[in-house]
């Protein structure tokens, strides 16, 4: 390690550092403008940024796809392959579009490149001591004259030296501006010998006006309005207000631009000047404070204080808010009423009514917290459980990192302070939470959702655990209500669509829970006897379905291996305690009572072999740590907050359980928990070791679910989306219960970073109007709850730098780019001596769009990439060796999930390194600190909920197939610490190349060009694939009647039951899908048609034979639902996974390139990770 004494640069300096040295080694001239080379080849020492002689053909093995690797799957994305079949020419020039002003009488042109030619060199020898051949570079180009602007064809050449490359453009005069393209062409011949020569290497070319005055402006691209619906209209017109000030000024072509404006003037630029690497800071989005809002003095933040305020206090200690937004949406009017707005009035004044109607519904928050002390108590509850959430979150992290970590020193209010959006949001919602006659519970039209739209990192997360805390205490102050009790069953249904983001969100609510239930051990008489609890229901790859495999599971662990038993999960999945952080080994501490032997419950406790920790096994033996992750348990004991995948309902018809998370029960076991038709349990037990004798007693129906979250909404999209809302259609009725009359439904929460047209994305999902919050203002860059910061060493943004390199392999680029990045990191972290500081770009997180292309770079990273690392010395960089290489995809097991994170925490340190060092050196290698990890390759599965502070570097194999999946991905790094992103684009796909050309204005404007989404649940399509599930749920779920398996059978027509799911279906089909009355009227006849062959299912009786919903292994049950496979399609076949809609099939062609075998044609099934939720 050099021991160099300097004073260490911002973190934002380093990373400028470190992008400074990609680019030096990428596009170069590394060592200045008359640098000497001293390789065979200038193209093979650089990767960008040149221009060839004319005529270069390139064959097709010369851009072939990344070598396939892997096994898709829908988690992973699908790949594309876009190679062209035809012989193509490398690029000899390069150039740009753009508008000048009418007015203005010529322009003046400046290219540069540099030249590359053979000698002897000044300073360098051969080892016999001559002067040693090497390849020297001489700056060329030059400064046109003004140059009139007229009609026709120009040519201009910079450089008399060089003839053959010339500027050449062409001038269209239009109504109200010039329309004008040049390009720099290099028109040289290629020598026979010493090729080099006649290349032309970082090329440059810019144009401004003679004057330096501001001549180019954009096109106006104006829409007209009878060319697209009314909803799309009005939200195309709202983007262009907000992003009225990101003007594109032109675009380029093989090559993006870069705009100089004017300090101040955001429409007119100066000049414009292409860029072979561009780069775009994309700034942070933070919540105001009190130096952007004075109004916002008083605003009490803190957790602890709001949460030990009184009733009166809070009123006062929350209105500053109220204020503050009432006082931002009068300057906004003002501002409504200026020039620039002159176009955009009527989406201004939309967007500002939008505003106002948040306000009052904030107003009508702080008002309920003093009109309903139940309301003001649970509002309390939440901020004292988030406070101790957050300061416990803090200090675990710190303890698995092996930091100092005291709880005293990290509870200060910096780390227990709502952002006043977070605040806002909760308010808003209390009512819709708080009264079941609210019109968000009641309204089968007029209920709204409400959509909580924030950047990626901006604290979503806790927003909403916030207002589960508040929602799960306000239950047990409410007690019974219509005869149902709010202390048992589940209170918060939270959903995700990714495994992995649901692992890690279960491992943060966790701690949420925790300080719940910490709460109420304090008090038992306010908040009940029954634990706080967090469920989570997965499909059974992840966790288990029974008590007995979570035993076997376990069992397993004993033996010192993980397990991988029968496509069962493991219900370890917590790695570290979430309240003190200490260590939780499988085989140590977590504890299984099968049902024959005891409780059937599978305990987790906290690892802290002191017993310091309330959640170990000392001071809780029952409980332990607050989690049900074993389904069997799920349903007895009914966590009070359940995270579940999407997935995971498309058991609801095969599975009779499902209905107690809905809260229908029949009787409640002393030892076991709550039953229902389909729990087999003994009406009493005797009394067994330390257990006391138990019995069964009648229990009346519980509390369904109050609150649905849906994260990431807009993951809810295409075939998946369209059977969620389908799906929903049973999950809504379930959840919905009658009191005083009235029908009440969910309250329904969802949130997201991407999002377009969300009105008819939630209204297609969820029956409901959507409400944005927060709503935006009248330009993108402020709405109040969120202000885009000028990146600053204080407030760095994330920095995007865009490679492209046409005539190369894909594969050729990402070698290059990841032996850059992690060479020039090793040396600012060894040879600069930064350390510590430089850690953040250590790790390199490399994002792929399928499982594929992955498989691919993982061969090539242990292989090329590490070999080339250990050349880099040779380039003025430092050697480095690559000792952990992970990945994050579906290959990956679910117990491996947390430990992958866990493992991404870990920070390069050279102290820790020499530690890591000594322990080995003495042989304790068990006890050694984890190597952090060098290169952690992802797919798409990273995209959303992986949240590592200390993550600051990413690359990205070709632009993912939406912006949202982009932004979402790439959001990943730079949470912290300034983020640097390098997106590789692949030069034979349109798309990429587009981005590339555009790459500043995309990226200053990428939320505006998010895709819509498409959700279509009562379509053809869907209704075949789901329609039988959905009948069967809503009939099955409603009641005892039809519940159990064998009950099938009873199945009658005139029942209630069926009744009512035949007009749920229905009206939800009219409401949602078409109300068309041949639609609704041949839909009616599908469910009656349905209805008649369970009928005669049912009627077939002979041999003893009887209808079960699925079939037992009894000889006489048969099933009425079929599972997919390999027989037809039928009515009945029902769905094991809302993922499993259709099977994708690739064709991946292998034509015989360096990582391919003989030329062959093979067709590879996409496997999915369907039966993942399959219970069977």
């Amino acid at each position: 390690m050099s021991t160099i004494l300097q004073s260490i640069p911002s973190s934002m300096k380093i990373r400028d550092e470190l992008e400074q040295m990609v680019l030096n080694d990428l596009l170069g001239p590394v060592g200045g403008a008359e640098e000497e080379i001293s390789e065979p080849s200038v193209r093979d020492r650089y990767l960008v940024g040149m221009l060839a002689p004319k005529r270069q053909e390139l064959s097709p093995e010369e851009f072939d796809e990344l070598p396939q690797g892997g096994s898709g799957s829908t988690e992973d994305g699908s790949t594309e392959t876009t190679s062209p079949s035809a012989k193509t020419m490398f690029p000899s020039s390069f150039g740009m579009t753009f508008c000048v002003d009418l007015d203005a009488k010529a322009l003046q042109l400046t290219a540069r490149w540099g030249h590359y030619h053979r000698d002897r060199s000044a300073t360098l020898t051969t080892p016999g001591g001559d002067k040693k051949l090497v390849w020297k570079r001489s700056a060329r180009g030059g400064v046109s004259e003004p140059i009139p602007l007229k009609v026709g064809r120009l040519n201009w050449t910079p450089d008399t030296e060089f003839p053959e490359v010339q500027v050449q453009g062409i001038l269209r005069k239009r109504d109200h501006f010039w329309t004008i393209t040049l390009f720099l062409v290099n028109g040289q011949e290629e020598p026979k010998k010493l090729r080099d020569m006649a290349w032309i290497f970082q090329p440059e070319l810019s144009v401004q006006s003679p004057d330096g005055k501001p001549v180019f402006h954009s096109r106006p691209q104006r829409r007209d309005p009878g060319k697209s619906d009314p909803v799309t209209y009005a939200e195309e017109q709202e983007m262009a207000m907000l992003y009225r000030h990101h003007v594109e000024f032109g675009v380029g072509h093989g090559v993006s631009i870069h705009v100089d404006c004017p300090e101040g003037v955001c429409d007119r630029a100066f000049r414009l000047s292409t860029k072979v690497v561009p780069t775009y800071e994309v700034p942070r989005t933070t919540p105001p404070t009190v130096t952007d809002w004075p109004k916002l003095t008083g605003l009490a933040v803190d957790m602890k204080e709001l949460g030990e305020s009184t009733t009166a206090e809070l009123d006062k200690k929350l209105l500053p808010l109220l204020t503050a937004y009432a006082e931002w949406i009068k300057e906004r009017e003002a501002d409504l009423k200026k020039p620039d707005m002159a176009l955009y009035k009527q989406p201004g004044q939309s967007a500002l009514d939008r505003c106002k109607t948040t306000l009052l519904r904030i107003e009508a928050g702080l008002k309920l917290l003093s009109e309903d002390e139940k309301a003001a108590e649970a509002f309390r509850f939440a901020n004292l459980a988030m406070w101790q959430q957050r300061l416990h979150s803090i200090y675990s992290q710190k303890r698995r990192r092996d930091e100092e970590a005291d709880l005293k020193t990290i509870d200060v209010p910096g780390n227990r302070s709502w952002y006043p959006f977070q605040l806002a949001f909760m308010l808003l919602n209390l009512p819709g939470i708080t009264k079941l006659d609210h019109l968000d519970r009641t309204g089968e039209e007029k209920a709204v959702a409400d959509l909580l739209w924030f950047p990626t990192g901006g604290g979503k997360t806790e927003a909403y655990l916030g207002l589960s805390a508040y929602t799960m205490a306000l239950r047990r102050l409410q007690g019974i209500v219509a005869g149902r009790s709010g202390e048992c069953g589940v209170a918060v249904l939270m959903r995700y669509t990714l495994r992995l983001l649901t692992i890690q969100q279960f491992q943060r609510a966790t701690a949420l829970v925790c300080a719940c239930e910490a709460i109420r051990r304090g008090d038992e008489k306010k908040w009940g006897k029954e634990p706080f609890r967090i469920g989570l229901w997965v499909g059974q790859k992840t966790t288990p379905n029974t008590t007995d495999q979570a035993a076997e599971a376990i069992q397993q662990e004993h033996g010192g291996g993980k397990f991988k038993g029968r496509g069962s999960g493991s219900p370890a999945q917590l790695t570290n305690c979430p309240w003190c952080g200490s260590k939780i080994q499988a085989g140590q501490h977590i504890k299984v009572e099968t049902y024959a032997k005891g409780r059937c419950r599978t305990v987790t406790f906290c690892g802290d072999v002191l017993g310091r920790c309330p959640f170990s096994a000392k001071q809780s033996p029952l409980e332990g740590i607050p989690v049900l992750v074993v389904d069997e348990e799920i349903y007895r004991r009914l966590p009070t907050l359940l995270i579940a995948t999407v997935d995971k309902f498309a058991q609801m018809p095969w599975n009779g359980k499902v209905q107690m998370l809905f809260g229908q029960v029949e009787s409640h076991c002393e030892r076991h928990g709550f039953r229902s038709p389909e729990i087999d349990d003994a009406d009493s037990h005797p009394k067994k070791g330390a257990l006391p004798s138990a019995k069964t007693k009648a229990h009346p129906l519980l509390r369904p679910p109050d609150l649905i979250i849906q994260d990431e909404l807009h993951l809810i999209s295409g075939p998946l989306g369209t059977l969620v809302g389908l799906y929903e259609t049973a999950v809504d009725k379930l959840c919905s219960w009658e009191v005083g009359g009235k029908a009440v439904r969910p309250k329904v929460i969802a949130s997201t970073a991407t999002i377009r047209k969300a009105g008819d994305q939630v209204h297609a999902t969820f029956l409901r109007k959507v409400s944005v919050f927060p709503p935006h203002g009248l330009e993108v860059r402020d709405n109040f709850f969120a202000l885009q910061r000028q990146p600053t060493e204080d407030l760095p943004g994330r920095r995007y730098v865009g490679i492209c390199a046409p005539g190369r392999r894909l594969k050729v680029a990402l070698i290059r780019v990841y032996v850059a990045l992690l060479s020039a990191a090793q040396t600012l972290y060894e040879k600069k001596g930064y350390g510590k500081e430089a850690d953040p770009w250590m790790t390199l997180l490399g994002y792929f769009n399928s499982m594929r292309e992955l498989g691919g770079m993982r061969r090539l990273v242990d292989d090329d990439v590490r070999t080339r690392l250990g050349k880099m010395d040779q380039r003025g960089l430092v050697r480095r060796g690559l000792y952990t290489v992970d990945e994050l995809t579906s290959r990956k097991d679910s117990t491996d999930i947390p430990e992958v994170l866990d493992h991404l925490e870990a920070a390069f340190d050279p102290l820790a390194e020499a530690k890591r060092k000594e322990m080995q050196r003495k042989g304790h290698i068990k006890d050694m600190p984890k190597r952090p990890l060098d290169v952690l390759l992802a797919t798409n599965m990273v995209s959303v909920g992986v949240d590592v502070q200390r993550l600051g570097l990413m690359v990205v194999a070709g632009q993912p197939k939406t912006t949202a999946e982009y932004i979402q991905a790439t959001s990943r790094v730079g949470r912290k610490f300034p983020g640097l992103v390098f997106t590789v684009c692949n030069w034979t796909r349109p798309r990429d190349l587009s981005h590339y050309e555009t790459f500043e204005h995309y990226h200053a404007t990428f939320y505006k060009h998010v895709e819509a989404l498409s959700v279509t649940p009562f379509a053809l399509g869907a209704l075949s694939r789901g329609l039988t599930a959905l009948l069967v749920s809503c009939v099955r779920l409603q009641g005892t009647e039809f519940n159990s398996n064998k009950r099938a059978t009873r199945i009658d027509r005139n029942h209630p039951y069926v009744q009512e799911a035949v007009k749920t279906i229905l009206r939800r089909a009219e409401l949602v899908g078409n109300s068309d009355n041949d639609f609704i009227k041949n839909l009616k006849t599908e469910l009656n048609e349905r209805i008649d062959q369970w009928l005669a299912e049912a009627q077939k009786t002979a041999g003893g034979r009887v209808l079960g919903y699925d079939e037992e292994r009894d000889g006489v049950t048969v099933g009425l639902l079929h599972r997919p496979g390999l027989d037809p399609w039928d009515d009945f076949t029902c769905l094991n996974s809302l993922r499993d809609v259709e099977p994708t099939v690739g064709l991946i062609f292998h034509d015989g390139g360096l990582d391919a075998d003989a030329s062959f044609v093979t067709a590879i099934s996409e496997d999915t990770e369907g039966g993942e939720e399959d219970e069977g």
